[in-house]
């Protein structure tokens, strides 16, 4: 009887503490983004900036161009007695740059995000495939949440 009552009492708590997390909101960002210029692989980069919600801001008097230059890599780590490929390394890289558009492009800001995963090879080439699609959606979902935080400081 008392262990429940405790349980409840913390669940009441819990719930009435007004706990949220910091970047639960990504829209508050203080950097609004005029223009979008994306270079190397222009599908990590549209996906980047789906997550991250970058785009023009209403409420922000000026705002900035913003280019991304990203670029993935799929290498083999190790190899088996036999010469095939056991254990492979992919890796994405976002280069970020905002620049001032009324100051012929001056960079304001710059940092090069970058994220690996290392992962055992698979015997069926379709999971091995399917593997390496989720690791890259949680490279990228990672690299996105670290853009919004670096653009939100």
């Amino acid at each position: 009887m008392i262990k429940k009552f405790s349980y409840i009492l913390i669940l009441l708590l819990l719930a009435n503490c007004g706990y949220q997390t910091i970047y639960s909101d990504k829209k508050n960002t203080t950097t609004s983004i005029n223009e979008i210029e994306m270079e190397g692989n222009k599908n990590i980069s549209r996906k980047i900036v789906s997550l991250a919600k970058l785009g023009k801001n209403d409420n922000q008097n000026y705002s900035y161009d913003l280019t991304l230059i990203s670029n993935k890599k799929i290498e083999s780590v190790a190899k088996d007695k036999s010469g095939n490929i056991s254990v492979y390394k992919t890796t994405i890289d976002v280069k970020l740059y905002l620049k001032d558009p009324n100051d012929q492009g001056e960079i304001i800001k710059q940092k090069i995000f970058s994220s690996s995963f290392v992962y055992n090879n698979r015997q069926n080439k379709f999971d091995l495939s399917q593997y390496q699609k989720n690791i890259e959606k949680n490279l990228i979902d990672k690299i996105a949440e670290e853009i919004t935080i670096y653009l939100s400081l």
